[in-house]
């Protein structure tokens, strides 16, 4: 693909759109090509588009002007509304979702130029199924989004995720959690392998407890009974399932440091600049879905059956799921303590 000259750039630059449609994770991380992008045509008008019940997350994101949604539930109808919609209004499209849905979007745009994200779905099943590794270094999702908007001249400004949380949030954040210094646990995540034992977030967060640590316990609003089960196990430990991504992030960025499974709260709370442990259990950094540029210790297993998946799934396929219980909680709480020294007083 040849890049684009200033000509087809600058001939109709007033509309660029980018899509994303979930999920929290790979949003999150269209953070960085968002600022490139604003950097890069500081007088165009940048459209985010994403799904509806991550609207919240989108607005955490500097770049966009406006952020759009589109709502899964409204099957191929709903998407034919958006499709004419959005129809001939773009000069730009930087399609980082890639999938149909997004090319069938794009299709009716005609845009002046338009770049895709690549999604490296070939190198990923061939280390899942045949443990061809082909990645070499692991390189986050993020630079990849990256990639495509510097084929439009936008330049990596080497920082993070960079995650700007409203006033509002911060507020209630300081109401409900005034006691420092707070260690959040994220124990959920959607499938099954992508969660440390239960036992072990209780083992944990008690010894937090012990030394002097308020335990804080957040997750979505489906995880309620496994915060709930965690919680009764820790002493003085709380927790909250029903706030909005915003409000999360708020919580996070006050803690002192967050463990969180492979999640998108993970990203959330590198996102915000927290001391972060991360869990990795059946996937690897290799697929690009690490804590990106922050202070983060990423705990996994090497082990010749990992990875077994790309998102996780319901149950261990070898049966001991030693990819998360030889990760023990007293590792686990010596990798907390190293991170937070890493941030000066």
């Amino acid at each position: 693909m040849k890049s684009p000259n200033n000509t087809m750039v600058e001939r109709d630059k007033e509309r660029i759109l980018v899509i994303r449609f979930s999920s929290l994770g790979d949003i999150l991380l269209t953070a960085p090509a968002l600022r490139a992008l604003r950097t890069r045509f500081p007088e165009s008008h940048i459209d985010f588009l994403v799904s509806t019940g991550f609207a919240d997350a989108a607005r955490l994101l500097s770049g966009a002007d406006r952020v759009l949604t589109f709502d899964k539930r409204s099957g191929f109808r709903g998407l034919c509304a958006l499709r004419s919609q959005l129809s001939r209004r773009y000069a730009i499209i930087v399609d980082i979702q890639n999938n149909t849905r997004s090319v069938f979007l794009r299709s009716s745009t005609f845009p002046v130029f338009c770049v895709k994200a690549k999604r490296y779905r070939l190198r990923r099943w061939l280390f899942i199924h045949w443990k061809w590794n082909l990645y070499h270094q692991p390189r986050s999702v993020a630079l990849r989004y990256l990639d495509a908007a510097a084929f439009l001249g936008a330049v990596d400004d080497g920082h993070g995720l960079l995650l700007a949380v409203p006033p509002p949030e911060r507020v209630w954040a300081e109401n409900f959690s005034p006691c420092e210094p707070t260690v959040v646990l994220c124990p959920g995540s959607r499938h099954f392998t992508k969660r440390w034992p239960v036992e072990y977030w209780i083992e944990l967060g008690q010894r937090f407890h012990e030394n002097g640590n308020r335990v804080l316990l957040v997750g979505a609003a489906d995880e309620c009974d496994l915060l709930r089960s965690i919680s009764a196990g820790i002493e003085e430990s709380a927790f909250i399932c029903d706030r909005t991504i915003p409000e999360v992030a708020a919580l996070l960025e006050r803690a002192a440091v967050v463990v969180s499974n492979d999640s998108g709260l993970m990203h959330l709370a590198a996102g915000v600049g927290t001391p972060l442990v991360a869990l990795f259990g059946p996937t690897i950094e290799q697929f690009g879905f690490y804590p990106f540029r922050s202070t983060a210790e990423v705990m996994e297993q090497t082990l010749c059956c990992r990875p077994c998946s790309a998102m996780g799934s319901s149950q261990c396929p070898k049966s001991h799921f030693r990819c998360m219980k030889d990760t023990k909680p007293a590792m686990v709480y010596l990798a907390a303590q190293r991170v937070m020294k890493t941030i000066p007083e």
